[in-house]
């Protein structure tokens, strides 16, 4: 029996979900409804289950590798895993996937799903049923019908009936987040659906129209799935050839232009959980409208969202607000206007704050000073170059293939991978650049790590730590 090939993409910022999203751990890994429950990531991989699936294929940066092999050991589950050296988007992201896929099957179907939204509903009989239109040659599209005109989500037009097949219809076109006037006439006149990013296709038919509107991203991709380095727990794809990929959206690069692409109303429950509004959306509320979690007390208060992770927290006579309160970070925002979240996360990065980096548990003596968390340097001469580098729990950096740059480790345990070693560095230990591929160095340890860069025009080929050769 013919099966499908889901796929996840884990590689989101979930900016719009901070205090409690952050770059290291992001939305994707946060529970769905508090600390008993799965992640968004382990929930996604639970519903593409049973007979009609294979084990997923998951798309995610090199940096969260770690996390994703944990919360699948979590559930008990497996799968093949991509790694990105840099983000460019769903589109190159997809197409990694589907040359992967074609590397042994032909023609293989992939299902494509976020791994950070909520859906209550099967998949497997909806696919199923239409494995046939992907095979075709097809590329199905699933929309939800709009409980609202909200302006934080993508729309699909639907036209008219697939001939042969009332329940696909051919697609007319694709809105990115229209104002709210413009949704609420898209599906008051056009019967407009939420773009839900989820997608039914064969590798092959995506990879068709990739290399027709966009040839260089698709050779750029190709390569990096060619040149990438395999081991038995990830495939780690090449980073000069992913970088040359153009940044995209699968929509903006191949949807938006195919005349191959049909649409499906899915009836199931959907959220993106997109921002701490749609959290709201999602979460059980007491008899005055409100979500709390932690330690919270009200005095009327209504249609609100307390999260407390570490503190009590007292609201009086509050109504539509969102206060998220975790132990380095507080936020307080109207429901309305949580979409602006964002921006508000942009401004402290352009500032340096490392909040939107990582969560510290302690904002006294136990956090790390500005000066050791940022990247220092100095130049000793022109051949020779010192910096320090500070490396969080669970973060990773990347050194690029070549001589005469290391690392000297000075606090904590780290986890070193060549193109063809792995090795584990503890303190007093040091990395060596690889001239035949990238070096990722990983925190593994259970504190923050602290470096030694030194950088110098020689070709040093003795390392003082021993490398052990990986089957690959």
């Amino acid at each position: 029996m013919k099966r499908i090939h889901p796929i996840i993409l884990c590689g989101g910022s979930g900016t719009r979900l901070w205090p409690v999203s952050r770059t290291n751990c992001p939305k994707q890994f946060q529970s769905t409804g508090g600390e008993a429950s799965v992640s968004f990531f382990q929930e996604t991989v639970q519903r593409q289950t049973g007979e009609s699936f294979f084990p997923p294929t998951i798309v995610t940066n090199d940096c969260h590798l770690n996390l994703v092999q944990q919360q699948l050991s979590d559930i008990n589950s497996s799968g093949a895993i991509v790694c990105e050296p840099i983000s460019r988007g769903t589109g190159p992201a997809v197409l990694a996937a589907a040359y992967r896929l074609c590397q042994g099957e032909s023609d293989a179907l992939m299902l494509v799903t976020p791994a950070d939204h909520l859906i209550q509903g099967k998949m497997s009989p909806i696919s199923k049923r239409l494995m046939d239109t992907a095979r075709s040659g097809r590329i199905i599209v699933f929309g939800i019908t709009p409980r609202s005109p909200d302006s934080g989500f993508g729309y699909v037009v639907p036209g008219p009936p697939v001939p042969g097949n009332q329940a696909l219809h051919l697609c007319d076109r694709f809105i990115e987040k229209p104002k709210a006037s413009k949704a609420k006439r898209l599906i008051k006149d056009y019967g407009a659906l939420w773009a839900s990013g989820i997608a039914l296709f064969s590798a092959r038919t995506l990879i068709e129209e990739y290399e027709r509107f966009d040839r260089n991203t698709a050779i750029a991709v190709k390569r990096s799935v060619e040149y990438a380095s395999v081991f038995s727990d990830a495939i780690h794809l090449d980073r000069e050839s992913f970088k040359a990929a153009k940044a995209a959206a699968t929509e903006n690069a191949v949807f938006e232009k195919s005349d191959r692409i049909v649409s499906k109303k899915l009836s199931v429950k959907w959220n993106d959980v997109g921002s701490w509004a749609a959290m709201f959306e999602v979460s059980d509320l007491d008899s005055s409208g409100n979500s709390f979690t932690g330690d919270v007390v009200s005095v009327g208060s209504s249609n609100t969202l307390v999260r407390s992770e570490s503190r009590l927290v007292s609201v009086v006579g509050l109504e539509d607000i969102v206060i998220v309160d975790t132990p380095d970070a507080l936020l307080v925002t109207n429901r309305e206007s949580s979409q602006l979240v964002k921006d508000a996360v942009e401004i402290m990065k352009r500032k340096g704050r490392l909040e939107t980096e990582r969560e510290f548990k302690s904002t006294s003596k136990d956090r790390p000073s500005e000066t050791s968390l940022r990247q220092a340097n100095l130049k000793i001469s022109d051949s020779l170059q010192l910096g320090t580098r500070h490396l969080p729990i669970g973060d990773t950096l990347a050194m690029e293939a070549g001589y005469g740059r290391q690392f000297i480790v000075v606090k904590g345990v780290l986890e070193a991978q060549g193109p063809t070693w792995r090795k584990v560095v503890s303190e007093g230990g040091r990395i060596y650049s690889d001239p035949n591929g990238l070096v990722t160095i990983t925190n593994c340890d259970n504190c923050d790590g602290e470096l030694l860069s030194v950088s110098y025009n020689a070709n040093d080929t003795s390392p003082k730590s021993t490398s052990v050769a990986m089957n690959v």
